[in-house]
């Protein structure tokens, strides 16, 4: 509705009342949301917030979220066919797409993250996707990790 003011939901004791932990699972007020379908309409609001963090955002409400690692994770991994050839996700939102390499890091604990959504959040893979890519991991020298894909060399970093 045009005109009225958006309400911001308030907090548990100043703690956000939904949070996402490490493992992509989402909660509220402490307890596991379960419904499939709350949670794919909950990342659909997902979004950015002004001041750092994360908040869920519809016509009239905004409700801040904890996120304890990253919003999103990456469930599986795949090298896509035909050239030229590129690795697939599926992230724990059910949607799909293509891994962009420039953005893989590595993080500490040697947990490795990329960019999804256009470049708007950060994603956690998940030990067997995480796994299924370090089989294209090539080394050079004593520090240097790299994926060579389609004839180019696209260098991991550190988050």
């Amino acid at each position: 509705m045009q005109g009225q003011p958006i309400e911001t939901l308030s907090c548990k004791d100043g703690q956000p009342a939904i949070v996402i932990d490490k493992e992509g699972t989402w909660f509220y007020n402490g307890l596991p949301i379960i419904n499939r379908q709350i949670i794919l309409y909950f990342y659909k609001l997902l979004e950015a917030s002004p001041a750092g963090g994360y908040q869920l955002r519809n016509a009239r409400e905004v409700c801040p979220v904890e996120v304890q690692d990253a919003p999103f994770v990456v469930v599986s991994l795949w090298l896509s066919v035909g050239q030229p050839q590129q690795f697939c996700i599926k992230l724990n939102d059910d949607t799909v797409e293509p891994l962009d390499l420039k953005t893989l890091t590595i993080g500490p604990g040697n947990i490795p993250y990329c960019r999804v959504k256009q470049s708007r959040f950060r994603a956690r893979l998940l030990r067997a996707p995480y796994y299924r890519l370090a089989e294209s991991v090539q080394q050079e020298g004593e520090t240097a990790f790299f994926i060579e894909l389609n004839g180019e060399r696209h260098y991991l970093g550190t988050a």
